[in-house]
């Protein structure tokens, strides 16, 4: 298993979830300037997911080990593709995420409705369609099973965050102790 892919794959779902946490904060106050408010949020995000990425990461290595070389040349082409995959996903909100980041209300705006609206509505096929992607040519059986850990976490995640914890995470953010 090729370190450098799975260091990849790893910053490109921890990304993932730290922007949970952002879209989770976005919209949750009347403040216009909430750029330290979303940098707590998706401080947490990110941290929230590092558990099930490591439970994902952690199977993977088992499956890899006991298949030998063969699997670990499966996984490694598999890991390209959701990093193509996942990548142009994941170059759009970092746009938007700059832009989230400038002073002008105007800008900030225009990136959460035009941006993160439609791209947090289409997430959870994003991520049903890159894991797809990446395992659907040689779908093995342990391929298959790290695939659908994957998503589910990765459908799943934004939900039960948006359920459990949006409320501590706006509570924190806006420095409240409740």
């Amino acid at each position: 298993m090729n370190p450098r892919l799975v260091a990849t794959v790893w910053v490109l779902v921890t990304l993932d979830c730290a922007l949970i946490g952002y879209r989770l904060a976005m919209g949750r106050t009347a403040r216009l300037d909430k750029r330290r408010y979303h940098q707590i949020a998706s401080a947490r995000g990110a941290l929230l997911g590092q558990a099930p990425l490591a439970a994902v990461t952690a199977l993977g290595v088992l499956v890899v080990v006991r298949g030998g070389e063969e699997v670990a040349t499966e996984f490694n082409s598999a890991m390209s593709r959701f990093i193509a995959a996942g990548g142009a996903y994941a170059g759009l909100i970092l746009v938007a995420s700059a832009m989230c980041s400038l002073r002008s209300v105007r800008v900030r705006t225009v990136a959460s409705v035009v941006i993160f609206g439609p791209l947090t509505l289409l997430r959870p096929a994003v991520v049903i369609l890159t894991v797809a992607f990446a395992v659907g040519r040689h779908p093995t059986p342990g391929l298959a099973l790290v695939g659908l850990t994957v998503v589910i976490p990765g459908v799943c995640l934004e939900m039960v965050l948006d359920r459990r914890i949006a409320r501590r995470l706006v509570l924190h953010a806006d420095g409240h102790t409740h």
